[in-house]
């Protein structure tokens, strides 16, 4: 068979998380696809999660790095209604199946975000900047140690988010380990100024700088949205918060990263308690549980991963 090659695209629309988890799709076909050289295309600062995956990578409205493929692929991704018991049960999973007749491979099914060194500098010089006193400690701490929070997403808000308060209380925890609680607001939206960080703008759909600032934090508290996909990615400890939804459908395994669950959450839809999911999920994922208000038990995992 000839060589091909191939233009693969992230359909314009999708978000941040979106992107990351096509990161897995991507090392699956630079691993079973050997006659293929791929491109990949997507929309600014989604683009990016290609690179060192595969041959070229570029954004919309950029000039295309060949004049001709042999084949075009656009990835569109949707939620899975399959119920494996073999697999994770996410849209990478379906992709793979439906777009590339591939099976998944744990070993190309961790998320995946090249960081360059300019990258990591920007971080470093945001949060160094960001860094003072650690309040109620009374001394000047020269070593950046931080944590970064985000709590307050753009879909399903009362399925996804944590209140100010609790927010707050999470601080707080944070700061008692003297650590500096750092909130990720590009939205501009925390009422929770004297700790928030507010990243350049266009950080927050920008894959790669998203996991630069928590690759350098010492842990990461997050709900489901793009930015977990991101820890997952890095090797920062991360806890994602879940209150309305199963993290099945929605969230590949990482080894750094622990799914806060209601307690009772394998009843939730679309996974309602189906046996060969659960058994899967329980034996590939890092998991704790709450009973009513999750920041208490957010609370437990910081005093234990920093303490």
């Amino acid at each position: 068979m000839e060589p091909m090659h191939v233009l693969v695209s992230l359909h314009k629309g999708y978000g941040l998380g979106d992107a990351v988890q096509v990161s897995s799709v991507l090392q699956h076909i630079a691993k079973y696809k050997k006659g293929w050289t791929v491109d990949f295309q997507a929309e600014e600062g989604r683009h990016c999660v290609g690179r060192g995956i595969v041959a070229n990578i570029f954004a919309f409205g950029t000039p295309y790095p060949h004049t001709h493929y042999d084949a075009e692929c656009e990835i569109l991704l949707f939620d899975t209604w399959y119920n494996w018991h073999d697999r994770p049960n996410t849209r990478v999973s379906s992709c793979l199946q439906e777009r590339f007749g591939l099976d998944w491979d744990a070993e190309c099914g961790r998320y995946q975000v090249y960081i360059s060194e300019k990258s990591t500098e920007a971080a470093r010089t945001l949060l160094s900047g960001w860094s003072g006193c650690h309040r109620g400690v009374g001394h000047y701490s020269r070593t950046i140690r931080h944590v970064a929070i985000h709590y307050d997403g753009d879909s399903c808000p009362e399925k996804k988010n944590l209140t100010n308060s609790q927010a707050d209380k999470i601080c707080q925890a944070v700061e008692k380990l003297r650590y500096e609680p750092v909130i990720l607001d590009w939205r501009k939206r925390s009422p929770l100024g004297h700790r928030k960080i507010t990243t350049p703008e266009q950080w927050g759909g920008d894959a790669e700088m998203v996991c630069a600032v928590i690759s350098q934090c010492a842990a990461f508290v997050c709900i489901d949205c793009g930015p977990d996909m991101c820890a997952s990615a890095t090797n920062t400890p991360a806890l994602v918060v879940w209150t309305g939804h199963h993290p099945a459908p929605f969230h590949d395994p990482a080894p750094n990263t622990t799914h806060l669950v209601p307690s009772g959450y394998h009843d939730f839809k679309p996974v309602c308690n189906n046996r060969g999911v659960v058994d899967w999920f329980d034996a590939h994922y890092n998991v704790r549980q709450y009973e009513k208000d999750p920041a208490g038990e957010i609370c437990v995992w910081l005093k234990e991963v920093l303490g």
